[in-house]
């Protein structure tokens, strides 16, 4: 029964049609399970793999090298070098078998994929993923839950294999929109460098790079409350359409009514400025497109409102150029400015 049971969870996963509920299964036989029995379904659900779908068999090539390059030293000593043969895709440990089948249909596509703790079984079903997001990329995740999270650019984000039974918490560090499926009996948790959400299902976008002026948390639909992580004894409560901003510098709260059109154009594809002087707009731009500007002159003091849809780099820099009043020149991934 065990066997058939896991089997089964195991096909589903990799054909992508595995509800929460199954995945959830899932992870607790491969915790409890005889290791041995866990590595004969492994095996039996890998050769049919194998020989089901060849492009399938390509990606995952890709998830395997992503996955040997972050295995921890110690692990990655005992891997060989692979052959150009069919033998090469197959793991010779139950771990990254494990990790391989249970984490491919969230893989595929992602940015930097990094595994902790992985000596044994028991210690993948407790690790922490964290993924992290270079300037110019975004990557869609969807959580043990079901939660679906999309990280923006420059960000990392840390969340366990499977939630305990009390609460569920996740980790950001720059920037991310959360749709949080529904549980009362588990809150989900989000950490920041200095504040703490807490929810138990709804949309809302957090502002949490460790290097800007503040914090910020926009929510679109539900509840939350949010805190200092060091001291929850002054929360505040959000309802939709509402932002909360905590300046780091002064350690103050500010909370006001949005619209959301700002908070969340990112998400959108769009680049969204209301108001905003020139040094807070490089950033952005630099963080959504992957460049790297270098500043020759003084920055203006002149503020902007505008937005831009999927607007390539080079005509944001024209519009730029002509309310401030600058030359550029750009080599690949560097932009030159020069203000008069």
């Amino acid at each position: 029964m065990e066997h058939h049971e896991l089997t089964s969870f195991f096909k589903k996963q990799l054909s992508g049609s595995i509800t929460t509920q199954e995945f959830a299964q899932l992870k607790q036989l491969v915790v409890e399970l005889d290791e041995q029995l866990v590595e004969q379904c492994l095996y039996e659900v890998w050769e049919l793999y194998e020989a089901a779908d060849k492009r399938n068999k390509m990606s995952f090539e890709a998830v395997r090298e992503n996955l040997k390059r972050i295995i921890q030293p110690d692990l990655k000593k005992e891997l060989p070098a692979s052959p150009p043969h069919k033998a090469s895709i197959q793991f010779g440990h139950t771990i990254q078998r494990v990790a391989a089948i249970i984490a491919l249909p969230f893989m595929l596509g992602l940015g930097v994929y990094y595994f902790t703790k992985k000596s044994t079984i028991n210690d993948f079903a407790k690790s922490q993923y964290s993924i992290e997001t270079a300037n110019g990329e975004r990557t869609r995740i969807v959580l043990p839950d079901g939660t679906r999270v999309l990280v923006s650019a420059n960000s990392t984000f840390t969340y366990p294999a499977t939630f305990s039974k009390g609460s569920r918490e996740v980790c950001i560090s720059g920037e991310a929109y959360f749709d949080v499926i529904h549980n009362a009996d588990m809150p989900f948790i989000v950490k920041s460098k200095e504040i703490n959400i807490k929810v138990l299902g709804t949309k809302f976008n957090v502002y949490a790079y460790p290097d800007d002026e503040f914090f910020e948390v926009s929510l679109v639909e539900g509840k939350i409350q949010a805190s200092l992580n060091h001291n929850n004894s002054k929360s505040y409560v959000l309802k939709p359409n509402e932002k909360l901003r905590y300046l780091y510098a002064s350690n103050t709260f500010q909370k006001s009514r949005t619209d959301l059109q700002v908070e969340t154009a990112w998400t959108r594809g769009d680049l969204y400025f209301q108001s905003e002087k020139l040094h807070t707009i490089l950033p952005k731009i630099e963080r959504f497109y992957g460049v790297k500007f270098a500043i020759n002159g003084q920055l203006p003091d002149l503020r902007l409102t505008a937005s831009f849809h999927e607007t390539d780099v080079n005509e944001i820099l024209r519009n730029l150029s002509v309310h401030y009043q600058f030359s550029y020149d750009k080599n690949g991934e560097n932009i030159n400015l020069k203000f008069k």
